[in-house]
C-alpha cells in the first residue's frame, strides 16, 4: 500500500479502536519509516472512544515515530500528558514552548497546533502555529474569524492542506497559512469534506 506514497498520515483515532488496529498502525509506521516516506500523526482525541482509558500507552510509542505532530493543547493534554489549555496558544511564546516541548520529548521535525476560539455562538476565530525543530523556526498564522456552520472536519482539512503543500514545495509559513484558510473555509460548509478550491482558499488569503 505504501509503494510510492509521498507521504503516510496516522489518525490519532485509529489506536483507539482495540488491540488489532495498534499493531496494524504500529507495523505500517515501520515500513513507512523503513521506506523514508514521512510520517505524520493526527492526534484526533476522542473522548467517548477512550472512556475508562488512559490514551497515553498506545500513543506516545506512535508518537515518537512520526516525524510530524498534528494536533490541538486539549489533544496535547489528553493524548501526551503534556500541559496544555486554551491558553498554551494564546502568545507566540507560549505557542512556540508548547511545540517545542513536543518536538524535544517526542523528538517530531515538526509540529503543528491549532487554535479555534469560541467568540460567539457560531463565530470561531481559527488559527494555528507550525514548529520546525531542524531550523528551530516557528511560524504563526492570522487568525481567521469564522462563521461556523459545521465544524467537524476543520482538523482533518488543516492537516489535508499542510501535508499538500509541503509535498508541493511550499515554505512552513507559507504551507500554514494556506491550511488554516483550507480549514477555516471548511467550517463554514455542513459535511465533514473541505470542498473549497485552491483557488478559493487562494482569494481568502488575499482578502
Amino acid at each position: 500500500m505504501l509503494a510510492g506514497a509521498d507521504w503516510f498520515h496516522v489518525s490519532g483515532i485509529t489506536p483507539a479502536l482495540g488491540e488489532g488496529p495498534v499493531a496494524a498502525l504500529a507495523g505500517a509506521i515501520a515500513c513507512a519509516r523503513a521506506r523514508g516516506t514521512p510520517v505524520s500523526l493526527d492526534l484526533n482525541y476522542r473522548e467517548a472512544l477512550w472512556r475508562d482509558r488512559n490514551p497515553r500507552p498506545l500513543i506516545e510509542p506512535l508518537a515518537r515515530r512520526a516525524g510530524v505532530l498534528i494536533g490541538n493543547p486539549a489533544a496535547v493534554s489528553a493524548m501526551l500528558g503534556l500541559p496544555a489549555d486554551d491558553a498554551s496558544l494564546a502568545t507566540p511564546e507560549r505557542a512556540r514552548g508548547l511545540a517545542e516541548q513536543l518536538a524535544a520529548r517526542f523528538e517530531a521535525k515538526r509540529v503543528a497546533l491549532t487554535r479555534r476560539e469560541i467568540l460567539g455562538p457560531r463565530e470561531h476565530g481559527w488559527s494555528a502555529v507550525l514548529y520546525d525543530a531542524e531550523t528551530r523556526a516557528f511560524a504563526q498564522s492570522r487568525r481567521h474569524c469564522v462563521q461556523v456552520v459545521d465544524r467537524v472536519g476543520g482538523g482533518d482539512s488543516f492537516a489535508a492542506a499542510l501535508i499538500a503543500r509541503l509535498l508541493g514545495g511550499d515554505r512552513p509559513a507559507q504551507a500554514l497559512e494556506f491550511a488554516v484558510a483550507a480549514s477555516a473555509l471548511k467550517l463554514t460548509v455542513p459535511g465533514d469534506f473541505c470542498r473549497a478550491s485552491v483557488g478559493e482558499v487562494e482569494e481568502l488569503l488575499r482578502t
